[in-house]
């Protein structure tokens, strides 16, 4: 039988910050940190503290993999793997007899593991449990939904609302909003699922003063097990927009330049896609001539406002058609912080066996309360507002 050792996947920005999180828990005796740079596995062990140790690891190395998973109880991945190494990666750590969280945000990979019945049964005769998508979208955003969808007697419709800051320029923040804007975004529509060609649709969302109507543009669904867990629901649907339209407009421009392509090219200095060499240029330092270029197209020196975003859950009350919606940010923090809190939340969770059976389980299923509590206890500024027709 397993101890209670828990197999760090990856100790990039968001692993680091997952480290540190479960150093300042309890819960979490025994913490092994992995990476392919022995380096970062050591840094992320040390800020996690005694409980901590590190070791080199390539997950996509079977042997290694294995000898890595002896005597573990969960498993936190952070790593970003395509579908085919992600699959065989969650199945090897079920067959080993551990759980397993993830904070995937691939639509594709996602969906495979939620309608994979063969997984969620091999997953109850281990009798451990698998939580992918435990990011802020999905992840946070769906215990949310769950929260509000609590209110209701039936869900109809989600919609999620992000609004950015362009401010924020690391790399991953830039390679995330060109796909978002440069693919086509899913959307759960009439009870099935439908896909919207790039920029093809916008809204206005409705932001609390003093931001006031903001013009979003419907992208990439993340919530894709809502469907799965609330049968009612007939739309669900993700959308963007920007503090400054004119800040909105330079993504437009990118993304209609081809610079939103994942495509590789080869280029005199090696292969690379267009919307990595955006993200590297752009994110570049203020030194460099990307930061340069960066700085005159969107301002130089202000500072980068947080995320602020917003779950809505329409459906019937009492007779009569509601809406609730939730506006929040996470003011002071990154995205990796918010990832890594959600992530280590349902990974206490998990040691805690506080889901209701073993099984693959969709981040709508846990209880909310630890999320929001963890919300509160970083400060996150909360604004719930409810509206009846008729």
């Amino acid at each position: 039988m397993p101890d209670d050792a828990v197999l760090l996947l990856g100790c990039g920005p968001v692993g680091l910050s997952a480290a540190r999180f479960m150093g300042e828990d309890k819960v979490f005796s025994r913490v092994i940190t992995t990476d392919m740079v022995p380096e970062r596995a050591a840094a992320a062990a040390e800020l996690c503290g005694a409980k901590a140790t590190s070791a080199k690891l390539d997950v996509l190395d079977e042997d290694q993999l294995a000898r890595a998973l002896e005597n573990v109880a969960l498993v936190l991945n952070t790593i970003r793997l395509p579908m085919r190494s992600l699959l065989p990666l969650v199945r090897s750590v079920v067959e080993a007899g551990a759980s397993y969280a993830d904070c995937s945000t691939d639509t594709e990979s996602l969906q495979a593991m939620f309608d994979s019945e063969y997984l969620d049964s091999l997953a109850g005769y281990r009798a451990v449990s698998v939580l992918p998508g435990l990011g802020t979208s999905p992840g946070l955003t769906n215990a949310l939904t769950a929260y509000l969808g609590q209110r209701l007697e039936r869900v109809d419709e989600a919609r999620f609302y992000l609004l950015d800051d362009l401010h924020r320029r690391s790399y991953w923040q830039w390679r995330d909003r060109l796909s978002a804007f440069g693919t086509p975004a899913l959307v759960w529509r009439n009870s099935d699922w439908s896909h919207v060609s790039p920029m093809a649709e916008w809204e206005d969302a409705v932001f609390p003063r003093p931001v006031g109507p903001v013009s979003c543009c419907t992208v990439g669904l993340g919530p894709v097990s809502l469907p799965l867990t609330f049968a009612s629901l007939s739309h669900v649907s993700c959308h963007r927009g920007f503090v400054d339209d004119a800040m909105g407009q330079v993504v437009r421009n990118l993304v209609d330049l081809g610079f939103g392509s994942d495509q590789v090219v080869e280029t005199a200095s090696g292969p690379v896609s267009p919307a990595e060499f955006a993200s590297t240029f752009f994110s570049g330092h203020p030194s460099a001539l990307g930061g340069a270029i960066s700085d005159a197209l969107l301002g130089m020196g202000s500072p980068p406002g947080p995320p602020l975003r917003q779950a809505t859950v329409s459906g019937m009350l009492k007779g009569k058609k509601t809406r609730f919606a939730m506006t929040y940010h996470f003011p002071g923090e990154d995205d990796d912080d918010n990832v890594a809190a959600t992530l280590a939340i349902g990974g206490r969770m998990l040691l805690a066996r506080e889901l209701p059976a073993p099984g693959v389980h969709a981040p709508e299923s846990l209880d909310p309360a630890p999320f929001l509590w963890n919300m509160e206890r970083r400060g996150v500024e909360i604004q719930l507002t409810k509206s009846v027709e008729g």
